[in-house]
């Protein structure tokens, strides 16, 4: 288990945050898009922070509604070429709050959870420029990269809440401190420098 969080904490220090948004090269279009919040790092982090946060919570679907709202926001924006933002900073910090809630396995407010559902989708669109020149191909990928993302959130938190048994649930909670203890890794190497 050690050897596995150092190596996914060493993977995140070491990951190019400027390539990070071509994840396989030659791969754009729809299936680019579709893998896209998987290989980024801040993403996969802040994906999985929140989905197992959410796999806790009873308002799931709700929630999940305000991530896509979030999500179809931010990927909007930068379909109309907002400039750069400091999303992928953003993203790394819910990725903390989500991986620590998760660890303390607190009831929070549902307004906490709708709230770090939007920032999250939001922050995502907003890191998720594509690097295409063709308008149409830049949709596709934008598309591809909506629905890859509520995938991965909808999987993390579905697989979270039909976890019952006291050991899973302790299991959940150590996966979402060392999401956050990555998360901060990630944030500390950054401002570091």
């Amino acid at each position: 288990m050690r050897r596995g969080a150092f190596a996914l904490a060493l993977f995140l220090i070491i990951a190019d945050t400027a390539g990070a948004h071509a994840p396989v090269p030659g791969l754009d279009g729809f299936p680019g898009g579709l893998l896209h919040p998987v290989f980024v790092p801040a993403h996969l982090l802040a994906l999985l922070g929140l989905g197992l946060f959410l796999g806790q919570q009873p308002a799931r679907v709700l929630t999940a509604l305000f991530f896509a709202a979030g999500l179809i926001g931010g990927l909007g924006a930068i379909a109309s070429a907002v400039g750069e933002t400091p999303a992928n900073s953003v993203l790394l910090t819910t990725a903390v709050i989500t991986g620590m809630l998760t660890a303390l396995a607190l009831d929070v407010p549902r307004l906490v959870g709708w709230l770090l559902a939007v920032v999250t989708g939001a922050g995502i669109g907003l890191d998720s420029p594509p690097h295409v020149i063709s308008v149409t191909e830049a949709t596709i990928m934008l598309i591809g990269t909506g629905i890859g993302a509520l995938i991965v959130l909808i999987a993390v938190a579905t697989a979270v809440a039909v976890l019952r048994r006291e050991w899973q649930r302790i299991g959940v909670r150590v996966l979402g401190s060392w999401t956050a203890a990555s998360a901060i890794l990630v944030l500390a190497m950054r401002f570091a420098k």
